[in-house]
């Protein structure tokens, strides 16, 4: 008679354990990029998305008023008479100063954001705090405004003093990744205003709005708005779409003064921008969207912004 001998029960050893553990390191190491790469794709396409349906709002306040909108509304009447030119007298209402809105809040209605628009008093500015519906009003968070590639996430950034919507003093208005596209060196006249538009050499600037026979350069060939960026997640500093959002091209994409540029944001000086790798996106004045590179030509550029300028395309964009 034989007795049975118990079978052994052999599991993994320890360095079976480590082998299979360091080859699934590897695959999602070799998958993460492929991963992160299809997110970026994703985001972008809805940025793109979001620039497209801009331009067709530009497109159909167009249509209604003959006119695109002015990319803002701002004067004081202490500067007639300096480097911003004889065009800044004040018009109706008559005012020391006017904080008025900007391009972003004219074509909410064409872009079913009725809801919003209807909350404005365009009889005041927006830094008028005992008549505050336009400053509550931009404290609204728009998607259409903003790159989900941003990790700043559309947070209120500050605008003003001792006046806020969040629950500290930076945050005020609701943040931006669009501006209109004022000027091809400087959107400002005296460091501080935007340019009138007689004076600025691109689409948007203040107080008076484009029309397309004012683009003699060709719509399929004159930028409108550009992307950008602010100072980060938690920085509380950026761009707002109410108003204030006008940038000119003259440091080109991803520039010194910008977060991707590798610099630090700075109001006035900064320039267009955008976290996806290697550009950022254009709405064009014929209601298309571009996604120019930051290597382009400052010529090229320069070109782009100019409705008027006449000179040819120096190169691919």
């Amino acid at each position: 008679m034989f007795l049975a001998m118990p079978r052994a029960h052999r599991g993994f050893t320890l360095v079976e354990l480590l082998t299979v553990i360091g080859i699934v390191g590897v695959v999602i190491a070799l998958l993460l990029p492929a991963v992160q790469a299809a997110r970026e794709a994703a985001r972008r396409a809805q940025c793109s998305n979001n620039f497209k349906q801009v331009g067709l709002a530009l497109h159909s306040y167009h249509d209604t008023h003959r006119t695109f909108p002015p990319g803002m509304i701002y004067w004081m009447s202490s500067w007639t008479r300096n480097e911003c030119g004889p065009q800044w007298v004040p018009r109706p209402p008559q005012s020391s100063s006017w904080y008025g809105l900007g391009w972003a809040a004219f074509i909410l209605p064409y872009m079913e954001q009725d809801a919003i628009f209807d909350q404005f008093d365009f009889s005041v500015g927006y830094k008028v705090y005992s008549q505050a519906p336009n400053f509550q009003a931009g404290a609204i968070r728009v998607d259409t405004f903003l790159c989900p590639s941003d990790p700043q996430d559309g947070e209120l950034v500050s605008c003003c003093t001792n006046q806020w919507n969040g629950s500290r003093d930076p945050e005020d208005l609701r943040q931006t990744n669009m501006a209109g596209v004022c000027d091809s060196v400087n959107w400002t006249c005296n460091r501080v205003a935007p340019k009138p538009f007689r004076m600025a050499d691109g689409v948007m600037a203040e107080r008076e709005g484009c029309k397309f026979s004012d683009v003699t350069d060709g719509t399929s060939n004159t930028l409108m708005i550009g992307e950008m960026t602010g100072g980060g997640a938690g920085s509380n500093a950026g761009h707002f779409w109410l108003t204030w959002n006008l940038l000119d091209t003259y440091d080109g994409i991803n520039g010194p003064d910008t977060v991707p540029g590798g610099g630090k944001f700075r109001f006035r000086e900064t320039g267009f921008s955008s976290y996806h790798p290697g550009g950022c996106h254009f709405a064009i004045a014929d209601g298309s969207v571009q996604f120019l590179s930051e290597t382009i030509s400052h010529d090229v550029l320069a070109t782009l912004t100019t409705r008027q300028g006449g000179e040819p395309i120096a190169g691919a964009f």
